[in-house]
């Protein structure tokens, strides 16, 4: 069978057939007149069949309309639903973060979006790097936040903002003290699995600067890391983002060797065949106008590192003094009881 009627047809028939008239219904539509007499020839002529009975200007069912009527209803009324579902709207938007995006730059974020965008829904990811990026490759994801520049075959990595890390440790740690780059190659480190962005950038960055670090643990998520090294045990480079209350409160202090800045890229990951909509132009937009800010929110925390006590006898007995420290050092508490390796998030 041929479908030979339009979907503005049976609108047209829904509505003269609601209002008992052409004027009414075309009214209705913000049709003329003589339009909507058209469509209504047209429909009767497919149908091959009248559909209303003329009484003056008022048009009523007859037996045929009164058929096609609950028909044409479910028809036009499944179509306005479909358009509906199709339209792209503010509200709809998936974004995958990284860990440090994720736990302690996007809750602020998304904060303050969702208060300029108060029916936005959002659906957020949080995982390593690598991950991020293979959410944003298979379409699981709408845009991306990581840390460093990861490209892929399909993936468009734009620089966001400048993260800048910290090389920290415990206050009574003798690597708060030490100058040597040989004491915290060989400090007790505690990293990210492979995969993620911190542990990227130091392979990159820390590693040219003072060789290969002794690792003692592999941690699967940031505050693992942290509360380590509150506990008063290794040393580790982290987002200042995450250590700034710590730094300012005297929790955790910087190294006092001596480096180049460690700085990264968070970055912004699209899908190069990515049809942007509405919401995720929205949510760029106000990323790209706000990345200043939150950089300068970060910024602002003083830099916290213990003071070198040097003897007036030797310049250098300060180095012996904390390499001597460091051999004889123990925790204020003993060193957390955790495997090697965690296995990675679910």
């Amino acid at each position: 069978m041929t479908i030979r009627f339009t979907l503005r047809q049976l609108a047209i028939f829904v509505e003269v057939a609601r209002h008992g008239s052409a004027t009414g219904a075309s009214k209705a539509l913000s049709m003329s007149q003589s339009a909507v007499s058209a469509a209504i020839g047209e429909l009767e002529s497919i149908a091959n069949d009248r559909l209303f009975d003329r009484h003056g200007r008022r048009l009523v069912l007859n037996d045929a309309g009164r058929v096609l009527r609950p028909h044409a209803i479910a028809l036009v009324e499944g179509a306005e639903n479909l358009a509906r579902d199709l339209e792209p709207t503010v509200g709809s938007l998936r974004v995958a973060a990284s860990n440090t995006i994720g736990n302690y730059v996007l809750p602020g974020i998304l904060a303050r979006f969702l208060g300029l965008q108060s029916a936005v829904k959002l659906e957020v990811m949080i995982a390593n790097s690598r991950d991020v990026l293979d959410a944003v490759d298979a379409f699981d994801a709408d845009i991306g936040l990581i840390e460093g520049s990861s490209q892929g075959a399909n993936i468009k990595v734009e620089h966001w903002m400048v993260d800048e890390m910290a090389i920290v440790t415990a206050p009574g740690h003798p690597l708060a003290t030490s100058t040597r780059r040989a004491d915290l190659a060989n400090g007790d480190w505690l990293l990210r699995e492979p995969g993620s962005g911190t542990r990227e950038v130091l392979e990159q960055q820390l590693v040219s600067q003072i060789g290969p670090l002794k690792i003692a643990l592999e941690l699967s998520t940031l505050e693992a890391i942290r509360h380590t090294l509150l506990d008063g045990y290794g040393v580790s480079c982290m987002s200042r983002h995450i250590v700034a209350d710590d730094l300012k409160q005297g929790r955790l202090v910087e190294v006092a060797v001596k480096l180049k800045p460690i700085r990264r890229s968070f970055s912004i990951a699209l899908h190069r065949n990515k049809a942007p909509t509405r919401g995720l132009s929205a949510f760029r937009s106000f990323l790209d106008s706000r990345s200043e800010e939150f950089q300068r929110h970060v910024a602002v925390a003083p830099k916290m590192v213990a003071k070198v006590r040097t003897s007036p006898k030797s310049p250098s007995s300060a180095t012996s003094s904390a390499t001597s420290r460091s051999a004889s050092y123990k925790p204020s508490r003993p060193p957390p009881k955790l495997p090697r390796k965690l296995p990675p998030k679910p």
